[in-house]
């Protein structure tokens, strides 16, 4: 038995019933977030049946709220308690929900830059991501999620603080598209978006494969992988979270599989799906960034879009900063007190500026599944990262300053406060170290990247696993690389062009 969602007519939540549910299709996509919900709605609209698999529960507009504790648990992976061991534990956030990682991302609207796609297509081989061939992609995407500037007056004094600051000292700006329609700058991205502006994939894509006939299928955790002469036929696991236990299968012609750079090369190797290279799991980036504050002598929160602006003129150092509005519910994690003094910075919650700095990285890490299917996630901050996070952090506190701020926090421990512009070149003379500092990161990438040398990456220009006819991944795994920028147009970019390579292949072969 299973259950259709009145407002989602194609959307089904499982029921309890009598054995394993068994489903047949063309191709089933294994998670519904920017890679998933991309591929699938291409491949419906390719005349394909296309089953979508999603994990985590259905949660419209009408049920998200700002209350933390509660919207965590139910749209995060482990209620967003998840961090990558290291030098120093660097937390992240999963989507775990229909729509995944963009319900709760910021909407960040960015191009692969073109010096990034041009190494790609050179020296990866990937003739498909030039610039000029992808730039259809890149049209389609946008339209699809409704890449837009704010609008005027939406974007919050937070973002008017970042802005000054950064005009008085000449310093370039780029103002952010974000997907969105009229978003009103209520800042609760992270909890989901309770006015419906935010375009995640559950008003973008997932309506596209809806309306092709494609359907979605809640709580379904997927365990194995199926293989039958020597292809990959399908996929089975466990329905979760409903209260009850039962198996479900799903044959298909063709499997894709879209959880993300963490959760697919655990599924993957979990199945001892691996390649020549050695790939799987490896070529692990994760744009590292740090949070950091400032105290006004006027209201700059609580309201206000994400970002509406970056600082680019430090790109070419590989250092961005942008004005991150923080949640209230979440703005401790900015400073480096406890107790009374922590208490007296919340109560000042409403003058205080926050922001980040993002550093392009260099460094891989990687995902590895341990004995008794334990996964272990590692990445080191390398030195070098370090300190450009510190020279990030002395340009974004000079800004802070120019801007009128009385202070400064930093994510250093031992260095938590700049009380003058004074104390900036103390900051830079002190050289924090990586294991002194809190980072943060929403950007996973590369732990399956594509490559046309079978030797190097784990996936075809196609996006098909080396040596896995019939297994496909579309997601930020696929991601040949560290791109220094937000990554999901990218990854959807990506996803639709996967989507429809399959789609024709598939279509070719029905009709031989």
């Amino acid at each position: 038995m299973v259950m259709h969602r009145t407002d989602a007519p194609r959307l089904i939540i499982p029921e309890a019933g009598p054995g394993e549910w068994v489903l047949d299709c063309d191709v089933v996509v294994v998670g519904s977030g920017a890679g998933g919900a991309a591929a699938a709605a291409t491949l419906a609209e390719s005349g394909l049946e296309v089953l979508c698999l999603e994990e985590g529960g259905y949660h419209p507009t009408a049920e998200y709220s700002a209350d933390i504790a509660q919207m965590l648990g139910r749209i995060l992976r482990n209620g967003g308690a998840t961090a990558i061991m290291g030098r120093a534990p660097v937390p992240y956030l999963e989507g775990r929900c229909v729509g995944g990682s963009t319900v709760v991302n910021g909407g960040m609207c960015w191009r692969t830059p073109e010096r990034v796609l041009d190494v790609w297509s050179r020296a990866y081989g990937l003739e498909a991501f030039s610039a000029r061939r992808l730039e259809p992609l890149f049209e389609e995407v946008e339209r699809t999620i409704n890449a837009r500037y704010q609008d005027p007056g939406s974007e919050g004094p937070n973002n008017d603080a970042f802005k000054l600051g950064a005009d008085r000292l000449g310093w370039r700006l780029s103002k952010n598209r974000r997907n969105q329609v009229h978003c009103v700058g209520s800042n609760d991205c992270v909890t989901g978006c309770p006015t419906g502006a935010k375009q995640s994939t559950l008003t973008t894509w997932l309506p596209r494969l809806y309306a092709n006939g494609g359907a979605v299928v809640t709580h379904c955790k997927v365990e194995r992988i199926l293989r039958s002469g020597g292809r990959v036929v399908g996929v089975s696991g466990r329905v979760v979270d409903q209260g009850f236990e039962r198996r479900f299968s799903v044959r298909a012609r063709a499997v894709v599989i879209s959880g993300g750079a963490v959760q697919t090369p655990i599924l993957l190797l979990r199945n001892g799906i691996q390649v020549r290279s050695g790939a799987v799991g490896r070529n692990f980036t994760i744009h590292p960034n740090v949070k950091m504050a400032a105290l006004f002598d006027h209201p700059v929160a609580v309201r206000g879009a994400h970002q509406a602006w970056q600082c680019i003129e430090f790109e070419h150092e590989g250092i961005l900063m942008a004005p991150g509005l923080i949640p209230l519910a979440f703005q401790s994690v900015a400073f480096n007190d406890f107790g009374p003094r922590l208490a007296q910075r919340m109560r000042d919650h409403e003058y205080i500026a926050t922001g980040g700095i993002l550093v392009d990285d260099h460094a891989a890490g990687r995902v590895q599944v341990m004995p008794f299917g334990i996964p272990l996630i590692r990445y080191d901050v390398t030195d070098e990262d370090q300190r450009r996070f510190v020279l990030g952090a002395s340009y974004l506190a000079t800004l802070f300053f120019e801007a009128g701020a009385r202070e400064v926090y930093t994510p250093f421990h031992h260095f938590p406060r700049l009380r003058s512009p004074d104390d900036i070149p103390r900051l830079k003379a002190a050289m924090p170290k990586v294991q002194d500092t809190e980072y943060f990161t929403a950007h996973l990438m590369g732990t399956c990247r594509m490559h046309a040398d079978h030797r190097q990456g784990a996936l075809s220009p196609d996006g098909q696993v080396w040596d896995h006819p019939g297994l496909y991944v579309a997601d930020a795994a696929s991601m040949p690389g560290t791109i220094g920028v937000n990554p999901q147009v990218t990854i959807m970019a990506i996803a639709r062009h996967i989507g429809l390579r399959l789609g024709e292949r598939l279509r070719r072969r029905a009709a031989a």
